[in-house]
Formats: C-alpha cells, structure tokens, sequence
C-alpha cells in the first residue's frame, strides 16, 4: 500500500548542478567536475578496448586497488594530477580549456556590460 503523505511532498528542487545543490564551494566543485570529465574519459576508453583490470594494473602501473576505484568511479580517492597519468599510459591525449562562465558567455558584449552595471550598483 502506497504511503499517500508522500503523493502530496514536493520533490526536490534543484538550482541545476548538484554540486551546488550539495553545498560544495566553487573550488571543490570545480575539481570534482574536471575529475568527473577525465574519469569519463578514461572509462569510456577502457570499455571500447575492453580492457581487463589485470591489464590495466600493469600498463596503468597501479595497484589493483587503486585500479577497482577507478573502475567503480570512487574518484575521490584519486587526484586529478593521478588520472591525467592514467591516461597519458592509456596514450590518450589530454587538454585543458578555460573558459569565462556560461552565463556570461551566452550573453552579447551590451547585456554584459547592462549586467555587471546592474550588479555593481
């Protein structure tokens, strides 16, 4: 039988990045956003060659542990400076790109300039 309290419970509301949501400073957010993209990258690649964990320990020259963490996406217990090494063995290329934030980059050079007049007053 259905609870039907929760029928009426507004779901969670969000302002569109967990991260946010979480609480995590822009910092942290940041570095768990790049790490999420490199690690992607890498399991995307280590599917499409199928390559085996007792393949990976050897050509990513890791410690088995170390090498089910990254398989099971425990990314917190890896640097980021970790999985670029990761995937420079993998001979996979890495760049990085910085980029101004996406609400200002959407916006035409005038609604910038009306914007940060309309915030600094």
């Amino acid at each position: 039988m259905k609870n039907t309290n929760q029928k009426n419970k507004p779901g969670h509301i969000t302002r569109g990045d967990i991260f946010d949501d979480l609480g995590f400073s822009p910092a942290d957010t940041l570095e768990a956003k790049v790490k999420a993209d490199i690690w992607q990258a890498l399991i995307e690649y280590i599917d499409r060659n199928h390559l085996s964990q007792s393949h990976l320990v050897s050509r990513l020259k890791a410690h088995q542990p170390d090498v089910s963490n990254l398989l099971k996406g425990k990314i917190s217990r890896v640097s980021i400076t970790r999985l670029i090494q990761y995937a420079g063995r993998l001979n996979l290329e890495a760049t990085v790109k910085i980029a101004p934030p996406r609400t200002a980059r959407n916006l035409n050079p005038k609604v910038q300039r009306d914007r940060a007049e309309f915030i600094s007053a």
